[in-house]
Formats: C-alpha cells, sequence, structure tokens
C-alpha cells in the first residue's frame, strides 16, 4: 500500500526547469545587459574624464600660485608643472595625460587680474594610453566670464567641446 501511495503523490513532480523556464531567464537576463551595458560604459567615459578633469585642477592651481608669486612678471605655465606633479614636459607619472601649453599667464600685482584672455592649457590622453587617448580637457581663462576660468571636455578627441 505505501508503494502505491508514493507512486500516487510523486506523479507529474519531475526533477528540473523545463525548456520554457530556461528560456524565460536566460531573455531576461538579456534584457538586463542590454540595458546595463550602454550606462556602464557611459561611467567610464565619466570617470575617465573626471581623472582629466583632477590632472588640470591641480595644474590650475599650481599654475595660479606661481603667477600669484611672480606678481606682474610673465608666468609660463610650464613654471606650474612640478607643483603638479607633472614632469618637466607636462605628461603624468605614469604617462597617461600630457599637458599642453596655451600662452604664458601675468597676474596684475594690483587689481589681481590675468591675463591674457585665451585657453591656458589642455589635458590630452596620449596615445599610447588608448582607454584615455579620446578625452581632452582645456582650461579657459575669460576676464569677462562668470566664472573666469572654466573648463571645456571633449571625449570625441577635441572634435566637440562642452563645458564639464
Amino acid at each position: 500500500m505505501f508503494t502505491r501511495m508514493k507512486a500516487l503523490f510523486n506523479k507529474g513532480q519531475d526533477q528540473g526547469f523545463t525548456l520554457i523556464e530556461l528560456l524565460i531567464v536566460i531573455l531576461i537576463v538579456g534584457i538586463l545587459a542590454a540595458v546595463a551595458t550602454p550606462l556602464y560604459l557611459g561611467y567610464v567615459k565619466d570617470a575617465k574624464t573626471a581623472e582629466a578633469k583632477a590632472v588640470a585642477g591641480s595644474l590650475w592651481s599650481s599654475v595660479q600660485a606661481q603667477a600669484i608669486s611672480n606678481c606682474g612678471v610673465v608666468t609660463a605655465v610650464s613654471s606650474g608643472y612640478p607643483k603638479a606633479g607633472l614632469s618637466s614636459t607636462g605628461g603624468t607619472n605614469p604617462l597617461r595625460w600630457q599637458a599642453t601649453t596655451g600662452g604664458d599667464m601675468t597676474v596684475d600685482c594690483t587689481t589681481g587680474a590675468y591675463t591674457p584672455d585665451e585657453t591656458v592649457f589642455t589635458i590630452s590622453g596620449i596615445a599610447g594610453a588608448t582607454d584615455v587617448n579620446f578625452v581632452k580637457v582645456r582650461m579657459i581663462y575669460s576676464a569677462a566670464g562668470l566664472p573666469p576660468s572654466a573648463l571645456s571636455c571633449s571625449t570625441d578627441g577635441g572634435a566637440t567641446w562642452a563645458n564639464c
């Protein structure tokens, strides 16, 4: 009698998943991956741009400090490289970012005004670092601007620029 009851109650209770159940799970995982991938790539691009902005911020601070200490004297942007942690050629260590100067800077001793109004420097991902070679950040100073100094970013190698 026990065998009959066991056979009666175990009927229709197969072990495992059906093919339909497995296909539904694979479909759900595929949809989640399709949605998450573009978001992830956007976050990666933002992180690389933030890295370049950090290098630009440290260089801008050191250039300002150098120009203020040389009040009234023309100061080369490259004189701020050592304080910003850059090499004498403007590269980071390890070499992922390269600074190129746009001009020299002078601070007026009485008014505190900076001159000239132009792109002060540009931070570019180097060609050898393929994960950042498309990112560029430039520091623009304009006495008439609010604020007078602003970062401009490009994530397409410099073809288009936007405030960042």
